[in-house]
């Protein structure tokens, strides 16, 4: 077993443990291009292989309309930070009910369409997963809702060579390290100061070498 399987083994041996006398929600937080979508992904085949229903929810899902997102400039981070994501339609179609076990609806906005989206709805019972990724999760707004909280990180050199090889439609390389620099990393560093996802998470994982990754916590 490499490193890589080990570390996912473990985390899903983390994430069984939990009770299963109700859905559990994990909590999966990191930037942009650290390797944590590739993560969750890996971890909800092995927890459905595992014979758990996993529930899988990108915060991608929940973004405001572009209108909003960008009304500070593309490149602002505060805008980032604070118009980028719908945190109040995650809580209330995904964990208000889940906490009602009630079905859930995990989305509420097409990204590339930027429109509007009504998804149907999901049924969840005792010891499903309700897997949720994206940047920020780890806010304050919703802290209070993860039975299993996992941070992400990796070297910011790493990332900037993963964003402007992978994230080509966003612009010429230099647009994206720009984007990368004066958004993305900035309102990071506004998450750590605000939210201090450090402290929240139960786990935190270095990826800068997604084959050797780290456990820091």
């Amino acid at each position: 077993m490499n490193d890589r399987e080990e570390l996912l083994v473990g985390l899903a041996a983390r994430i069984l443990a939990l009770p299963e006398d109700a859905p559990r929600t994990v909590a999966v937080d990191g930037m942009s291009a650290t390797g944590k979508t590739t993560l969750a992904t890996e971890l909800a085949t092995i927890l459905t292989g595992a014979g758990r229903q996993v529930v899988p929810v990108a915060l991608d899902d929940f973004h405001q309309p572009r209108e909003r997102r960008h009304r500070r400039g593309r490149l602002s981070a505060q805008g980032y930070i604070e118009d980028a994501f719908d945190m109040a339609s995650l809580r209330r179609l995904v964990l208000d009910p889940l906490a009602l076990g009630d079905p859930v609806r995990p989305a509420s906005y097409d990204l590339a369409a930027d429109e509007p989206v009504e998804a149907g709805p999901v049924d969840v019972g005792p010891g499903t997963v309700v897997l949720v990724e994206g940047t920020f999760v780890l806010d304050v707004v919703v802290s209070d809702r993860w039975d299993l909280a996992v941070l992400v990180v990796a070297d910011p050199g790493v990332v900037l060579e993963r964003a402007m090889s992978r994230d080509s439609d966003l612009g010429t390389p230099e647009q994206v390290r720009e984007l990368y620099v004066r958004r993305y990393f900035a309102a990071w560093a506004l998450h750590e100061e605000r939210n201090d996802p450090w402290s929240r998470a139960d786990v935190v994982v270095d990826l800068t070498d997604p084959q050797r990754p780290r456990l820091l916590g």
